[in-house]
């Protein structure tokens, strides 16, 4: 249920007296949560949460806590902060819906299959790709057991782009080809969840400098999301220009990339962080250091803001940032940034060790 034009006349009726302050009854939580659940797939995550909390509201009420629908409400909070990057609320109402569909529906059911692929991707979001790993394979076996197409090609896709950002680049494209023929052989090959699927694979293959087969892989993305995903397939065009040295192109595209995604998300959104590093990388690359150290200096605030300061995340923007600064003679600026990598850094070895 992507489209909230699709919610039914009687669910809409829930909204207006939701929007309106008027008390919701028990027999409207089903509805109320649906609704809540199609505007984060639209991306009105404010409107999401809204609808969601109160929701929340008549679980409490009706200490509905331990139900099915409650398990329902906080697997939907959960996705809703996930999204806007507040993961550590995101795992809080994640780990509740798990423990509440674990024991009503078992540990081998999709439901709990689909909880642990939120929890996957909240941890993998805060940079801890191992415990994000084992959930994504946790998942991917609860679903083959079961024999659940549906849900299989979100996780394939999601453990894919986690392994292409580790730079496991040969691992993550086998999963993603994966992920595509089972979105193609569920869904069909002109379908959005198959579009969305080709977007990562043509990342990790621009990653892998195979840079036509990327663009063939891409145009072919954006011929079937029609516009959908337009700041992720342009922020792919400025990389793939960007890795061509073709700066203005570059530069033109992350520019646009960047314009969508602060007219449709929160201002602290992970994504338009993102979205300021890339623009910042390619100032650095021209030597433009002054709009480099602008640029870098916006997306580092707003990821530390997204996704914590010791994320591993920060790193690739971190460390060119130092650079910038000790080119502007800023060294204890640069100094500060250098040792923040290094701790990152052994943390991470350290966890990974552990």
């Amino acid at each position: 249920m992507g489209s909230v034009s699709r919610i039914t006349k009687n669910v809409s009726v829930v909204l207006l007296a939701a929007i309106s302050g008027f008390a919701a009854e028990p027999n409207e939580l089903p509805p109320l949560n649906h609704l809540a659940l199609a505007y984060r797939e639209a991306g009105d995550y404010l409107r999401a949460r809204q609808l969601a909390e109160r929701a929340l509201g008549i679980v409490d009420a009706e200490k509905l806590a331990d139900t099915a629908e409650g398990a329902n409400v906080f697997a939907n909070l959960g996705g809703i902060a996930q999204m806007q990057g507040e993961t550590a609320e995101a795992k809080k109402w994640l780990g509740r819906a798990l423990e509440i569909r674990e024991r009503l529906l078992g540990a081998a059911h999709p439901q709990v299959a689909e909880t642990l692929n939120d929890l996957a991707l909240a941890n993998s979001m805060e940079g801890r790709a191992d415990t994000a790993r084992g959930l994504y394979q946790r998942a991917l076996g609860i679903l083959d057991e079961a024999g659940d197409q549906r849900n299989l090609p979100t996780v394939l896709n999601n453990l894919g782009k986690m392994e292409g950002q580790q730079g496991h680049l040969k691992e993550a494209e086998g999963i993603l080809r994966r992920a595509v023929r089972e979105s193609e052989r569920v869904f069909g090959a002109r379908d959005a969840n198959t579009g969305a699927t080709l977007g990562s694979l043509a990342e990790v293959l621009r990653m892998r400098r195979r840079y036509r087969e990327a663009e063939d892989v891409l145009r072919r993305a954006e011929e079937i999301d029609g516009g959908k995903f337009r700041a992720r397939d342009l922020s792919l065009e400025g990389a793939l220009a960007a890795d061509r040295k073709k700066y203005a192109e570059a530069e033109a595209a992350y520019e646009r990339a960047l314009g969508i995604l602060e007219k449709n998300l929160p201002a602290g959104h992970r994504e338009i962080g993102r979205a300021w590093a890339n623009l910042a990388g390619v100032y650095f690359r021209e030597k433009r250091m002054a709009e480099a150290g602008e640029a870098y200096a916006r997306a580092l605030g707003i990821l530390e803001r997204a996704v914590g300061r010791e994320n591993p995340e920060l790193l690739p923007v971190m460390r060119e940032y130092a650079v910038v600064l000790r080119a502007r003679e800023d060294f204890a600026g640069a100094e500060n940034l250098e040792a923040r990598v290094m701790k990152i850094e052994v943390t991470r070895t350290l966890r990974g060790a552990a």
